[in-house]
């Protein structure tokens, strides 16, 4: 069985397109058993629950779960703990569906873990970016993360894009899923992490297919931006390299240099810093 997690904060505009997507893209009655959701609302809104009766109505089993707020990997946690399936695929609902889910099973087999083809509108496909610890101010201004999926030797340096993450139970559960000291942002680049270490690089399944624009549950950029660069600096204490946020910071200065809508981005970090070297 596929279990799909997702955790919904503030999703009741975006629930409709992600629902209506999915259904569009399964309407073969003898896959329904076999794909369930789960569903996390974090932000208590009771309209979620409305979804998820049109998913058992057309024959998905469907579980909701209200709770609190505790981040985006805490809710990826409590969403894998109800699953019923061996292979886990956690999906942001500001997602639509382009194609079948199905040809994950062949694809995701034993311990693999990896991603589809995920589309950024017209920012091309955004599916694989590198893990902290690899991007420096060459990689930002090349923007590689719009051609690293074609890369295969790299994904070895690559994490993929949370919106659309698939992982086998078994490896998630032996690597113990995600780490809910973050909040928002680089959690899914710690876990990968934690996964590339034991069960080696990530996989790419060509033929699933997804859009995802992303942003699309956030309160404000600059809410966005502020956890951001405070996951930065947790990522790096986690890792053992506490000087990668000031590694990432100097990068984001000379890229401010060239492109000044990095220079929000440089601030929130210098921030994120301080607030760090008061502690």
């Amino acid at each position: 069985m596929i279990s799909i997690v997702t955790v919904c904060h503030n999703s009741r505009e975006l629930l409709p397109g992600y629902v209506s997507s999915f259904l569009k893209h399964h309407t073969q009655q003898e896959i329904r058993p076999d794909i369930e959701f789960v569903l996390i609302e974090n932000s208590g809104d009771d309209r979620t629950e409305e979804f998820a009766q049109n998913l058992r109505k057309a024959g998905f089993p469907t579980k909701v779960k209200m709770t609190e707020n505790r981040g985006f990997g805490a809710g990826c946690n409590e969403g894998v703990a109800l699953a019923q399936g061996d292979l886990v695929v956690l999906i942001n609902p500001d997602l639509t569906f382009l194609t079948p889910l199905t040809p994950l099973k062949e694809a995701f087999r034993g311990n693999a873990w990896g991603t589809a083809i995920q589309h950024n509108g017209n920012r091309g496909i955004n599916a694989l970016d590198l893990r902290p610890e690899y991007r420096n101010f060459l990689t930002e201004l090349t923007q590689i993360y719009r051609w690293l999926y074609r890369l295969q030797p790299l994904y070895r340096f690559a994490y993929p894009v949370g919106s659309f993450l698939v992982v086998c139970r078994t490896a998630f559960e032996t690597v113990g899923g995600f780490d809910e000291r973050f909040f928002l942002y680089y959690e899914e680049a710690e876990l990968s992490r934690r996964l590339f270490s034991r069960f080696g690089s990530p996989q790419l399944c060509n033929s699933v297919e997804v859009l995802h624009e992303g942003g699309g549950t956030q309160l404000s950029s600059d809410f966005m931006m502020r956890e951001e660069a405070r996951s930065m600096v947790l990522y790096g204490k986690i890792i053992g390299k506490p000087a990668l946020a000031r590694k990432r910071l100097s990068s984001l200065r000379l890229l401010a240099r060239l492109r000044p809508s990095f220079m929000n981005r440089t601030t929130y970090l210098e921030a994120a810093l301080r607030e760090t070297d008061r502690t």
